[in-house]
């Protein structure tokens, strides 16, 4: 008679499965609820919009980097808002629009910048600011500056407006600009790691970190040529926004340790003295101050204000309508940091990526121009003319294409700016670096040490390259080739699109970097002016006139994401901050300098490739 219940090892494996089955189904469930639980809150709790009242600041506190558009994924992106998740970038358009917005905006009485969280920022992009602000002012309306410390480009900003307070234990530190790399020779000598450099160009530095201990006297000729310029123009900013003349400001500067020490050690007080600041306040001073100025808030010492985020949120930015029959739509495209091959989220201008919204604009018959907004030091050659091509299908279309530069457009962020109709760019646009280099390590004698060894055969002398091999000259001989070969294309691509003969282009390019201004001067751009400028361009290109609307062509989301998104953005601002909280650490200069570096390397091509890339194009 056989058992109804099977073995002992059925019996044991129907009982685990069973087991299985349940903790599936309440997975499942706790999965269903959770989202359940979601979906309810952000249905029932609904968008609660604020109400801006009379006699509100409007607080301009921009945080983390200032960038162009937001890196990563747009879901994610908004996820991390919604999480309360500390900001780490800060997009331009969004500080310029919330400003023009506020100046006929009859509720916002004052502008208040407080810019001391805000990280990193191009003096380009601060001249864009500068703009914004000055647009304000035409309004009456008072623009006030607070923070308790400020770094120069921080002070910069602070400095638009029409008084500037301080902590009396804050500082103001102005030190001038510099740009400084670390040099690994000797390390990869340790190491026994060699570097194989292909590079055309006199001013070609990306790579001399790499094969040198200390920068070439070329590099610091050219860097300290554009650096000048730059710095000519912080300082002629800074004189105009505080009435001083620029020989005054740059002796203070040049003489802070006497003021300091006259100041009897404090900074608050030195920035007086330099007529940097203009009051010494507390933060309890400062809120009582602006009580007096405007309205009672929430709380008894506090007063009616607003950040611009959420005032965009309250009060959102539709863009210009126009009016005329005739009005021109220009798409904007951004295309922001390192240039390399593929398809990649924002943070990086991927070759697929961008060329499909290229390749949108160009087949939506509703877009009269394109301009693409470039704030780039370059990165793969071959990327770069995948995008330069798919501009030039833009224009074959009959669609004019220009060209913004923000705070850097350089090597391959310049290369994809040869097929635009015009270029535009702030004297402060680092440009240029009009170069070509290739780079292979090798590093046979690295596992020598460690006892391992590289041998076998091929079918020719060119065959099997591969980085634990010392490089054979015939190779090197063909990368050489090739990277000359990538620079000569460089130069023919300058010269047709700037009507410069071969040897002209030379002339300027050598690799070396200029700033925008000195760009103007050599016949690299046309313009001078920012986005919106280049816009009303694109607009009398296209036959139009004042008339215009923008439509920025970004990333979409799918189907699903932009569910769960509108789902779950409610939601999930009920969740404590802390649970979500991120560190600055990434932040730092130093850290980003060699994040920087790394990710040229991660995110190059395999094999061997040629790259138009400025890693010189940073400033300290």
């Amino acid at each position: 008679m056989t058992n109804p219940n099977g073995s002992m090892l059925g019996r044991a494996w129907r009982g685990f499965w069973r087991g299985a089955d349940i903790f599936r189904k309440i997975i499942l469930n706790v999965v269903f609820f959770f989202f359940f639980f979601i979906v309810v809150i952000a249905l029932s709790s609904g968008d609660k919009k604020r109400v801006i009242d009379t006699n509100t600041a409007l607080i301009l506190n921009p945080k983390g980097m200032v960038v162009e558009a937001r890196s990563g994924q747009p879901g994610q992106r908004f996820l991390d808002e919604a999480m309360g998740r500390e900001d780490s970038e800060t997009q331009l358009r969004d500080i310029v629009a919330a400003i023009g917005k506020a100046k006929d905006d009859a509720r916002i009485n004052q502008l208040i910048i407080m810019p001391e969280h805000m990280l990193g920022v191009g003096l380009a992009t601060l001249h864009e600011l500068e703009a914004a602000i000055a647009d304000f002012k035409t309004s009456g309306k008072p623009v006030i500056a607070y923070a308790e410390n400020m770094s120069q480009h921080q002070y910069y900003l602070a400095a638009m407006a029409d008084e500037v307070w301080l902590s009396p234990f804050g500082a103001v530190l102005i030190e001038g600009y510099a740009s400084y790399r670390n040099f690994f020779k000797e390390a990869l000598e340790k190491l026994s790691i060699k570097i194989n450099l292909f590079r055309v160009g006199t001013y070609k530095s990306a790579m001399e970190p790499y094969i040198r201990n200390d920068m070439s006297p070329a590099a610091k000729e050219s860097g300290m040529y554009w650096l000048n310029s730059l710095w000519r123009q912080y300082l002629q900013g800074l004189a105009k926004s505080r009435g001083l003349e620029e020989t005054e400001l740059e002796a203070m500067i040049g003489n802070y340790p006497e003021i300091l020490e006259r100041a009897e050690g404090s900074m608050a007080q030195a920035a007086v003295d330099m007529k940097l600041v203009d009051r010494l306040i507390t933060r309890p001073e400062f809120r009582s101050e602006m009580l007096g100025r405007g309205s009672k808030g929430s709380t008894a010492d506090s007063y009616k204000s607003i950040g611009f985020k959420d005032y965009l949120k309250a009060a959102p930015v539709l863009g210009k309508v126009a009016t005329a029959l005739d009005a021109k739509i220009i798409a904007i495209i951004v295309a922001e940091g390192p240039i390399v091959s593929g398809k990649q989220p924002a943070g990086v201008i991927a070759a697929e990526t961008v060329a499909k919204q290229i390749r949108k604009v160009a087949n939506n018959k509703s877009l009269d121009a394109l301009v693409l907004r470039v704030n780039s030091p370059g990165g793969s050659a071959f990327a770069s003319e995948v995008i330069r091509r798919e501009l030039q299908a833009v224009r074959d279309r009959g669609k004019p294409v220009v060209i913004s530069m923000g705070d850097v457009a350089a090597s391959g962020g310049y290369w994809i700016a040869t097929s635009a109709d015009q270029i535009w760019a702030d004297p402060a646009t680092i440009t240029g670096s009009i170069g070509i280099f290739g780079m292979l390590p090798t590093f046979p004698e690295t596992l020598a040490r460690m006892g391992i060894y590289t041998d076998g055969f091929g079918t020719t002398e060119m065959a099997g390259l591969r980085l634990d091999r010392e490089l054979d000259p015939k190779v090197a001989q063909v990368f050489q080739r090739s990277t000359e070969r990538g620079y000569e294309e460089f130069l023919q691509r300058v010269g047709a699109a700037r009507q410069m003969t071969r040897d002209e282009v030379d002339e300027v390019a050598q690799g070396r970097v200029w700033s925008g201004e000195q760009a103007q001067d050599r016949g690299l751009i046309d313009h001078m002016g920012g986005l919106q400028d280049a816009v009303i361009a694109a607009t009398k290109l296209a036959g139009g006139t004042d008339e215009y609307v923008i439509k920025y062509q970004e990333p979409e989301l799918t189907g699903f994401e932009q569910f769960m998104l509108q789902m779950t953005s409610s939601a999930m601002t009920l969740l404590p901050a802390e649970l979500f909280a991120t560190s600055t650490l990434l932040q730092r200069p130093l850290i980003r300098s060699f994040l920087t570096q790394l990710e040229i390397l991660a995110n190059s091509e395999p094999g061997f490739a040629t790259y138009a890339h400025c890693m010189a194009c940073n400033l300290d």
